[in-house]
């Protein structure tokens, strides 16, 4: 038998198997056409599947689904249903107004117009006393 200059055991396995220094996982990365954990989890909420509802078939997607479902379990009282049913409604409304830039007023606009035609005066002004100046010479 061999002797070895290091124990191999629970969490030290052979020098052969071990990760290179700087390097774990997959040497070679992730594989082609393979798809990340929020692209795989949105198809699978976008996929639709066929429903009775009010005695109609109907085909929604597993997202609709899910909301529908909870929407109704907050109604029948169930109160983590609602809190989370609250919380997102919560955090559509932060995201709204972060996301929505503040659109100017008619009257910023309407001041913001002036100013631009009191200057775009000024230069043509400006632009136009030099060719006077050169005639009157």
């Amino acid at each position: 038998m061999k002797t070895q200059s290091y124990s191999v055991g629970y969490r030290n396995p052979p020098r052969h198997t071990q990760f290179k220094k700087g390097q774990s996982g997959n040497p070679r990365g992730r594989d082609k056409g393979r798809e990340n954990y929020r692209t795989e989890f949105l198809k699978e909420l976008g996929e639709r599947v066929t429903v009775s509802e009010n005695g109609r078939i109907r085909k929604l997607s597993k997202q609709t689904l899910i909301i529908k479902r909870m929407v109704a379990d907050a109604i029948k009282g169930d109160a983590k249903a609602r809190e989370h049913m609250l919380r997102l409604i919560g955090q559509m409304e932060a995201f709204d107004t972060d996301a929505m830039p503040a659109t100017p007023t008619a009257s910023e606009d309407a001041e913001i117009i002036a100013r631009f035609k009191a200057r775009l005066a000024e230069e043509i002004k400006a632009q136009q006393e030099p060719a006077k100046s050169v005639t009157k010479a």
